[in-house]
């Protein structure tokens, strides 16, 4: 692998590090009294484009894996808590988060394989 391929997989972590963030920030969106997780799905679809890029890039399923590794790492950093034990999940939208952060990046996978 070339050094800018390295490189640039290693953006591609640092951006499902960011997908986890950006999810986490707005999760708790309301429209009137309504909880709209959409945050979930937005990020999901993004980390599934950034992972396919990094399997593109990469050759092996592992470089696929390594975003969405970054994602579960910062997920799980949230959930440990922080001063004073305070979490960032503690409802429903959570499940949402895992599931749209490690199943939509899984289908994308699943589906640019089938096309090579």
């Amino acid at each position: 692998m070339a050094p800018l391929d390295r490189v640039l997989l290693g953006v591609a972590v640092l951006g499902g590090a960011v997908c986890a963030v950006g999810a986490t920030m707005y999760l708790y969106t309301y429209v009137g009294s309504v909880p709209l997780p959409l945050s979930a799905v937005v990020f999901g679809a993004f980390l599934s484009l950034i992972s396919v890029a990094a399997r593109r890039l990469g050759g092996e399923s592992f470089h696929a894996a390594l975003p969405v590794i970054a994602f579960l790492v910062v997920i799980v950093a949230f959930l440990l808590g922080g001063p004073g034990s305070s979490t960032v999940f503690y409802d429903w939208r959570l499940l949402l988060v895992v599931v749209c952060g490690i199943g939509m990046p899984v289908a994308a996978g699943y589906l640019a394989s089938s096309e090579e």
